[in-house]
């Protein structure tokens, strides 16, 4: 898998200080492929570790 940065953003709507990063994940299985539920649990546990270690607020769904 990989992550991918493709939006940084500074300015209206956001918070002084404080910036907008929008990224892409990749995933991928060598031994299966992936069902719906195997990314959204790799999804939840990806933000929940960027909300616990760097303080990072979701901007949106």
């Amino acid at each position: 898998g990989r992550v991918e940065i493709f939006d940084l953003y500074e300015g209206e709507g956001i918070p002084e200080g404080t910036r907008s990063v929008a990224f892409r994940l990749h995933f991928v299985s060598p031994e299966r492929t992936l069902k719906d539920e195997d990314v959204d649990e790799a999804t939840a546990r990806v933000v929940r570790t960027l909300e616990e270690e760097l303080g990072v607020e979701r901007r949106g769904g």
